[in-house]
């Protein structure tokens, strides 16, 4: 019988792999399910073989650590921004970043352009924030907080939570023990 006319050849992939889960079960023998599906043994040994190679795959121990998650083109840009977020997000020291550029991105930076990165990002917020329509503020919330031992000035819009005001502060108001 040529195989367009063979039941194993007609069959979707669905029913493939119900026939491979059968066979890996071994319920019943792989003779007795040929006979039962019209297929012949070989075809669901085949199919067996397939289906074992699949779970070994993805059971396999390298092949969680070893799989690429993704791929990530790293810029000028895409630099500029990780030394700006370890910065803000993670708290890193400047001499922090040099080492994390050198080790993972084998990138040499200064500590003078560290620095001078995260100025320029500090004025262009400046800017932004200058830019910023206050008007709709009806209930604005001030205090004073501490980044170490310096103060900053802190203002909130009440309703909206939004921070209005974040400058460094010139003295105490006053000392809380």
């Amino acid at each position: 019988m040529p195989a367009l006319y063979s039941v194993a050849a007609n069959l979707p992939h669905n029913c493939r792999k119900l026939l491979a889960i059968e066979a890996l079960a071994g319920n019943d023998p792989i003779s007795r399910i040929a006979v039962r599906e019209d297929v012949s043994r070989k075809f669901l040994y085949q199919q067996k073989q397939k289906a074992e190679a699949a779970l070994d795959q993805a059971f396999s121990p390298d092949n969680e650590a070893s799989d690429v998650l993704f791929y990530l083109p790293v810029t000028k840009a895409w630099l500029i921004q990780l030394v700006i977020s370890l910065t803000l997000i993670c708290h890193s020291s400047y001499r922090g970043i040099i080492q994390l550029l050198a080790d993972l991105f084998d990138t040499a930076i200064s500590l003078g352009t560290v620095h001078s990165l995260l100025v320029s990002a500090a004025s262009q917020a400046t800017r932004i924030n200058g830019s910023q329509d206050l008007s709709a503020i009806r209930v604005g919330l001030q205090d004073e907080i501490f980044q170490g031992d310096q103060p900053v000035l802190v203002g909130v819009d009440a309703p909206s939570i939004y921070c209005y005001l974040l400058g460094r502060g010139s003295n105490f108001d006053f000392v809380t023990q």
